[in-house]
């Protein structure tokens, strides 16, 4: 008996021991030597470093108050050379209350602001306590950014973990917010995006990152996060990571009724269906997320699902149902966009990626908040889930210059969809006959991107892309040259491609994402990671795209045959500042039209690219 009674405390302790370290694992595994991606086993240079993160939230998200009630633990490792007597938190929502400074930056642009219940008293993010070993912190608030004095230095290779306790508050008032709630016919819809106290990047440039949120982009550590979100019985949703109760909140039964295809035929805009009908009752949705630095939600009683695979990556289509009829083939598109930017820039890393109908176009990891319906929503998608190489994978200070996103993932938009779709844009068939018979296709390469770059350079308008996201002349949203981000960012990749020629140009990019996964770069670390592989001196060519305003103009100085057959030979002479053709080149005219269509893509000579007239 003795025996078996050991036998059983000895088997007892193994289960309790294994959870233990399944539980450590769950949180560690970011940090630990089995992880391919983490910063410490792969880093972009010798002595580059970074901080890490691991949050734990449990939050409710009453549908009755908009108002989600949350519960964090951050621990914060300090991988820095420094001591670090403060810490830094982005309290994002505050950025549309009453009294923000973004709401004062919209009545210096002549905006009549309304605010919501919760903005005109203030109301954001609310932290009621913060504290460190049952201590609470002593605070300092700057509207988004929160100071947080610590007890005692945090030294170098240590680690502390906060304890938070918060409110963040849905509204609906005219300054745009991401963490969206809206009417769904009939239900409410909630984005729950920016939503928890997230600790402010402390980096090798900058060190902390207290810019104020003005309504632009973000910048966050990378780590792990283990959240647990409860909402009403009838809420379908999804969120950045792995779903692990998947039996407990979405049962195969229930799954099957909520499949996309059930509503293949339901006309567009007709009132959704009841299939889960609210009780009363609430559901508590986990997800782990590995490898991080952000954690967003969709929910919405109206989502239906669709989902396919590509490589083991789960492709899941969430759609309101009385839009299904226009996503049956989200799930599959975005298997295409997946499949064209791991083999052409570098392996997607996460397991899944969710494409939402969410009145909206945005980013975050993992999941993606879109708009629209087939053909036209095409180009969002591959938009949205390119942000996954750019935001998600490789996590640039876009706060700082969002360039370095926004503009990458505008050219492999690009390139996705001409991969897709071939040269021109796909779009419905207008409903006027006349329209139809007139209307010219459009070239994808033009409509997504050298005609937002040419309109403003054509115009005289200052394009210097080496300038903070939030400095675009002090307009709102795309305004003031902000645009430039991502069209002219665009271009100069397409430059580049041309400068370096098709193979270079991808390996170098490749190049660029596999060093940087992961890992925060910079405007100079791109272009390193560039020269350094290519060993191509192009300091001449990132100085003239990042540093100035120079346009691209060159004119046909002459015209005249070559020596063999269907060879042409024409002389351009460039009139704008900015250096990228040669002096003299030559092309087989039917090749080279039927290749190209233009003269910047057909030329291809890296050497007298490299020194122009």
């Amino acid at each position: 008996m003795k025996k078996y009674l050991l036998a059983g405390f000895l088997f007892c302790a193994i289960c309790f021991c294994q959870n233990v370290l399944a539980q450590e694992n769950k949180a560690n595994f970011y940090r630990s030597s089995e992880n391919p991606f983490y910063w410490k086993n792969k880093k972009p240079y010798e002595g580059y470093w970074q901080q890490d993160v691991y949050y734990a939230i449990k939050a409710n998200v009453d549908d009755k108050s908009d108002i989600v009630d949350g519960h964090e633990e951050l621990t914060y490792w300090n991988n820095s050379p420094d001591e670090l007597n403060f810490v830094y938190f982005h309290l994002y929502s505050n950025a549309q209350a009453k009294g923000s400074y973004l709401a004062d930056l919209y009545k210096n642009n002549g905006v009549n602001v309304k605010f919501g219940k919760y903005e005109q008293q203030g109301l954001g993010t609310n932290i009621s306590k913060i504290s460190l070993n049952g201590v609470e912190l002593k605070t300092e608030l700057d509207n988004t950014v929160l100071k947080v004095y610590l007890p005692q230095p945090l030294k170098s290779n240590q680690s502390i973990t906060f304890d938070i306790n918060f409110k963040t508050y849905f509204d609906n008032g005219t300054i745009r917010n991401r963490m969206k709630m809206f009417n769904a016919f009939g239900y409410k819809h909630y984005d729950l995006v920016h939503w928890y106290p997230r600790i402010s990047v402390y980096d090798h440039k900058f060190g902390w990152d207290t810019e104020q949120h003005m309504d632009h982009e973000f910048y966050g550590d990378f780590g792990s996060y283990d959240v647990e979100l409860t909402f009403a019985n009838n809420y379908i949703m999804e969120a950045t990571g792995n779903l692990l109760n998947k039996d407990e909140v979405l049962p195969q039964s229930v799954r099957d009724k909520l499949d996309i295809k059930n509503f293949s035929k339901k006309p567009w805009g007709e009132k959704p269906s009841e299939i889960i009908k609210a009780d009363g009752t609430t559901k508590t949705w986990k997800y782990h997320a590995d490898n991080v630095h952000d954690f967003a939600a969709t929910a919405d009683p109206t989502y239906r699902i669709g989902e396919l695979q590509w490589n083991g990556i789960k492709c899941i289509a969430l759609v309101q149902e009385p839009h299904a009829i226009g996503w049956q083939n989200a799930a599959e598109y975005t298997t295409k966009i997946i499949k064209v930017y791991s083999e052409d820039f570098g392996m997607y890393i996460y397991p899944k990626m969710v494409v939402a109908d969410a009145q909206d176009g945005m980013e975050y990891p993992m999941l993606t908040l879109d708009g629209g319906f087939d053909p036209g929503y095409r180009d969002l998608l591959a938009h949205e889930v390119g942000h996954n190489w750019f935001f998600g994978m490789i996590g640039t200070n876009e706060t700082y210059r969002a360039a370095l996103d926004e503009g990458f993932t505008q050219f492999i938009e690009s390139w996705a969809y001409e991969k897709l779709e071939g040269k021109f844009m796909v779009r419905n068939k207008p409903v006027s006959n006349y329209v139809a018979k007139y209307v010219q296709p459009e070239y994808v390469r033009y409509g997504e991107v050298y005609n937002g770059y040419m309109n403003d350079a054509i115009k005289g308008s200052e394009t210097t892309l080496n300038t903070h996201s939030d400095e675009f002349n002090g307009a709102l949203r795309h305004g003031g040259g902000y645009s430039q981000v991502y069209f002219k960012t665009a271009t100069m990749l397409y430059n580049l491609q041309y400068v370096l020629g098709d193979s270079l140009f991808k390996e170098a990019m490749q190049h660029y994402v596999a060093q940087w996964k992961l890992c925060h770069p910079y405007m100079e670390d791109f272009s390193n990671s560039i020269i350094n592989f290519t060993h191509v001196d192009l300091n001449w060519f990132f100085d003239e795209w990042f540093e100035t305003s120079k346009t691209i103009d060159y004119k046909v100085e002459s015209f005249k045959n070559g020596d063999l057959p269907g060879e042409y030979l024409i002389k351009f002479k460039r009139k704008g500042r900015m250096q990228i053709l040669p002096c003299i080149t030559s092309f087989s005219k039917p090749n080279f039209l039927a290749k190209t269509g233009s003269v910047c893509n057909g030329l291809r000579s890296l050497n007298v690219c490299r020194k122009p007239s």
